[in-house]
């Protein structure tokens, strides 16, 4: 086991007495051995305080009780001698207050959420606020104020049970984004198996957030924003408006493949700092049989496109039926014309199709079929005859000399391993 995992989280249905759940609930398990023939496990543990022969002796009996092994084995480090929080003189020293939003003013030092135990007593602490939540309990007139902050140290939650006349004077003074500070008491949860602040004073803060001192700007120039699929988590208007806060003179957009951040860092860095408008290609190839473009491979995107997509009864080509055609066709950049139609299948759907497609049996009843269809395409202009193509083009008849690029074939290559709803592999 090469991490730290909190006692409770391997242990959840462990339920010893109060003194070993406070002593618990700050343990920490970096080594488990178990031996299956002997019934026997081993645990490396460590905690905040110095544990008894007494204790460590209760909790292996406990432990073996419970879990119905024959043998228990602790090796418990303390990795502090003393708390540091319940020293005197412990901690910073607390700065100009602001407003008070709860009880009154605070005094004292501010202690690190990282080095809070249920055994801190009373604390002082200062961090940001990520959640906040008002509600009402079940007793009529009983209110209960939770309050989840960070010093990114650790985190800490805040919760108070509070009468319906106290919750006004902090329902609307609170809100994620605050930096607080909070002075109370540490206690254990209900169920003993985490700790919380039970808090007496509350009152906002000053907060210098982090910034770039360098004399020399960097230029950021591979970012992925949240619209990279399973890569990144980052909000592209935040992080485009820290750029600029932070003397940036541009930043560069990298997603995977999309485009579709642009908007939002446009809007965000408008006046403010120059975007770099990237992207993440892939290369598809066209040398084996997933070909993505057929015919002449050169083309220019001011000439005439049709981008069309097609809607059908399942997805094998050999087999399926197209039920919809819908296209756009575009010059120079512009919209010049739109086409949709329905297809008559001759077949009905399986509900399956019709959760996926939201096409119903109805929506296609007196429909064109598709050879007749195709008989209208022949007598429309050369772009519309990209329609040629799409009735299950390795089972068509229809075909013309034209360059198109199959989507499905690019996606092949670019998402190697995906799957759809259906389960297949997306190459399929």
């Amino acid at each position: 086991m090469a991490q730290k995992i909190p006692f409770f989280e391997l242990f959840s249905d462990f339920s010893p007495e109060f003194e070993l759940r406070v002593l618990l609930n700050t343990a920490f398990v970096t080594n488990m051995v178990l031996e299956p023939e002997r019934r026997a496990m081993t645990l490396d543990m460590t905690v905040h305080e110095q544990v008894s022969d007494a204790a460590q002796t209760a909790l292996e009996q406990l432990l073996a009780r419970q879990y119905e092994l024959s043998r228990v084995t602790l090796n418990i480090k303390s990795t502090a001698v003393a708390f540091p929080d319940l020293q005197k003189g412990a901690g910073r020293r607390i700065d100009a207050g602001g407003r008070v939003i709860m009880g009154r003013e605070i005094k004292g030092n501010v202690l690190p959420m990282g080095e809070l135990t249920a055994k801190s007593g009373r604390v002082v602490v200062e961090g940001k606020v990520f959640q906040f939540d008002c509600h009402e309990t079940r007793r009529a007139g009983m209110w209960v104020m939770i309050l989840e902050m960070t010093d990114y140290t650790g985190s800490v939650s805040i919760r108070r049970n509070m009468y319906e006349r106290e919750i006004a004077q902090v329902q609307d003074k609170i809100a994620p984004g605050m930096w607080l500070r909070v002075s109370g008491t540490m206690e254990l949860t209900f169920d003993g198996k985490d700790m919380q602040l039970n808090p007496r004073d509350i009152e906002t803060i000053e907060h210098q957030g982090r910034m770039d001192n360098a004399p020399e700007k960097r230029v950021e120039l591979h970012l992925h924003t949240k619209m990279s699929n399973m890569d990144a988590l980052t909000d592209t208007g935040s992080v485009v408006r820290l750029a600029a806060k932070w003397g940036m003179p541009a930043i560069a957009i990298t997603d995977h493949g999309v485009a579709q951040s642009f908007p939002d860092a446009w809007h965000a860095g408008e006046g403010k700092i120059k975007i770099l408008y990237g992207c993440e290609g892939y290369f598809v190839n066209n040398l084996d049989d997933r070909i993505a473009v057929h015919g002449d491979q050169d083309g220019d995107f001011s000439s005439e496109i049709c981008c069309f997509d097609i809607e059908t009864t399942g997805l094998k080509v050999a087999t399926e039926a197209i039920t919809e055609i819908g296209a756009v066709i575009m010059r120079n950049g512009e919209i010049v014309d739109t086409f949709q139609t329905f297809v008559d299948p001759e077949r009905r759907l399986t509900p399956e199709i019709i959760g996926l497609t939201g096409i119903t049996d109805d929506m296609l009843r007196g429909a064109p079929t598709l050879e007749a269809k195709m008989s209208v395409c022949r007598r429309m202009d050369t772009t519309t005859r990209i329609f040629f193509i799409m009735p299950m083009m390795s089972v068509s008849s229809y075909g013309a000399s034209i360059r198109w690029l199959s989507h499905a074939s690019a996606a092949a290559t670019s998402l190697q391993g995906a799957t759809s709803r259906f389960g297949s592999s997306a190459k399929n």
